[in-house]
């Protein structure tokens, strides 16, 4: 339902065209006598549109169209007046008023045209009123984007635009307000690298089978944007092109970074000196570096898709499974003992460490391992330990030896006084001197003993058994 106000200082004719309006079943018509009362209700009512009379006792229609159109009060106004003059129409129509109606003092035909410019006015104000709603909801959204949007027609010119795009490409206003796409092209393509391979003079041109598409465009000044570009549609035909522009600068720089980084750890991982494996959740091999291969004799082909426990002597396989047990469990499992199996058939003692690799809920289940080559600490270990027990034996024998020689001592001492007397005691000097000498080798196999405790308690040497 319409609301229309009606303003005019003969109540007869207020009523009768209230009554002739109102019969259509559309409108709610609101009648006034003056225009000072008008001008109360306009501020306190909504209307549809407004039919005034031209002469009014207290302010003509002309005065009261000005006042409210200065006011903002932008609906349909008609003048509705029994005035014919040229001299009016024109005023009023240069004043703001919409249609102007003359009385004829025909009241059926009269009211009829009076209905019909009334419906024609209001009909036009709102599908107006919605175009102005949806170009500003469409300005909005263009200027709220983050990307650059460049809009141009199958003729070559640009339709529509957005200040991101205007600061992305540093475009001058005067050349986007000429909307000639050529001009804002030939400014554009110096700061592209390769110009020649995303924009040509006539891209804009409908072509049969066009698609969206996405481009990289890198400039020279270091940024790189993202174009899409899709074409234009109304009512099913391509009427022209839209492209949208997005700064992805950061986000690929960002990328590189990641590259580089990967790349980093990928010559660490292949080119360091530790041993490293990967293994899925499954135990399975999934990567291992040269010194992986170095220590087991196997290559990556050879080694990678098999599982580990293939690798691991039997002795050793429930510590390996207890080890991957913890590092699942735990999330780490640091320097156990191992065995692996080397090409050749050999057994290599290793120091082994893992740790589960974080990631996203989608991402496969991953340990990394270490393996550190034992075998020359287990060679010098078991050297060591055969030169503890090699001292000890000789230690022991020098006991022995001691005493066997201090029992001949004290018989060639016995028998040289027995039997030379006085005469003996140069023997008996070379005897003690024997026996002082003896006294000092028991003393320096009682120091070595008190070494050897020593180096057992403080160095974790161990008594090899026997």
């Amino acid at each position: 339902m319409y609301r229309v106000l009606y303003v005019d200082d003969e109540p007869g004719i207020l009523e009768l065209v209230r009554m002739y309006l109102e019969s259509y079943g559309t409108m709610l018509i609101d009648t006034c006598p003056s225009a000072e009362e008008a001008k109360d209700l306009v501020s306190r009512t909504s209307y549809d549109t407004i039919v005034l009379d031209y002469y009014m006792p207290d302010v003509n229609g002309i005065e009261f169209l000005k006042e409210v159109r200065q006011k903002g009060f932008d609906c349909p106004i008609i003048i509705y007046t029994g005035r014919g003059r040229e001299e009016v129409v024109i005023d009023a129509l240069n004043n703001g008023a919409d249609f102007y109606l003359q009385k004829s003092g025909e009241p059926g035909r009269e009211f009829a045209d009076l209905y019909s410019k009334v419906n024609i006015a209001i009909r036009k104000y709102h599908a107006e009123k919605q175009v102005k709603e949806t170009s500003a909801l469409l300005r909005s959204t263009l200027e709220s984007t983050a990307d650059g949007i460049l809009v141009v027609n199958s003729e070559g010119k640009i339709t529509a635009w957005n200040r991101k795009f205007v600061q992305m490409w540093n475009v001058p206003y005067h050349l986007l307000e000429g909307r000639d796409y050529s001009a804002v092209l030939s400014y554009i393509l110096p700061q592209i690298i390769n110009p020649g391979h995303f924009f040509n003079q006539t891209d804009f041109r409908v072509r049969e089978g066009i698609r969206p598409g996405i481009d990289i465009i890198n400039l020279r000044n270091d940024k790189t944007y993202e174009r899409y570009s899709q074409p234009q549609m109304i009512d099913g035909e391509i009427v022209g092109k839209v492209w949208s522009f997005r700064d992805i600068t950061a986000k690929k720089n960002a990328e590189n970074a990641l590259l580089e980084s990967e790349e980093r750890f990928r010559l660490l991982f292949e080119q360091a000196p530790v041993s490293y494996q990967s293994l899925d959740e499954n135990g399975n091999i999934i990567e291992v570096n040269q010194a992986w291969t170095r220590l087991t004799g196997y290559s990556k082909d050879e080694a990678i898709g098999r599982s580990f426990v293939e690798f691991i002597p039997d002795k050793k396989i429930m510590d390996y499974q207890q080890f991957l047990l913890d590092i699942k469990e735990i999330g780490s499992a640091n320097e156990s003992e191992l065995a692996i199996i080397h090409k050749t058939g050999r057994e290599v003692p290793v120091i082994v460490s893992g740790k589960m690799l974080s990631g996203g809920p989608e991402s496969e289940i991953r340990t990394l391992w270490t393996f550190t080559d034992i075998s020359e600490q287990k060679l010098i270990e078991s050297q060591k330990e055969e030169a503890f027990y090699q001292i000890q034996k000789n230690l022991a024998e020098l006991a022995v030896l001691n005493d066997g020689v201090r029992n001949p001592l004290t018989i060639i001492a016995g028998q040289a006084e027995l039997m030379l007397g006085c005469e003996a005691e140069k023997i008996l000097a070379q005897v003690k001197e024997i026996d002082n000498m003896i006294n000092q080798l028991d003393q320096r196999w009682f120091e070595s003993a008190k070494i050897l405790k020593y180096l057992h308690r403080h160095h974790d040497i161990l008594y090899p058994p026997g």
